[in-house]
């Protein structure tokens, strides 16, 4: 009843479209950092950027497989499972 071919091209191809949604707030957010405004600001070091960057970008493959690709796989196959149920087909 579950296919493990079906479930590893799932997870590949949201966790593909996680990376492309992930990456483009990332390229923003790097292209946009202005360390020289009017008004002086204490500025973030380069490990807790670089940490904040790859939360986002992980955050955004995580949150882009769970709930495109797991979610709905699995209300898929829990629906199926009771219709066979309900039907007698089990």
């Amino acid at each position: 009843m579950f296919d493990k071919t079906q479930f590893r091209q799932t997870l590949i191809s949201t966790g593909a479209i996680g990376a492309l949604f992930g990456s483009l707030p990332v390229l923003a957010l790097l292209a946009f950092r202005n360390d020289y405004g009017h008004a002086p600001r204490a500025t973030q070091s380069l490990f807790a950027l670089g940490l904040d960057l790859c939360l986002l970008f992980f955050g955004s493959v995580t949150f882009c497989i769970f709930f495109f690709g797991v979610l709905p796989m699995a209300l898929h196959y829990a629906f199926v499972w009771m219709m066979r149920r309900w039907t007698g087909r089990d």
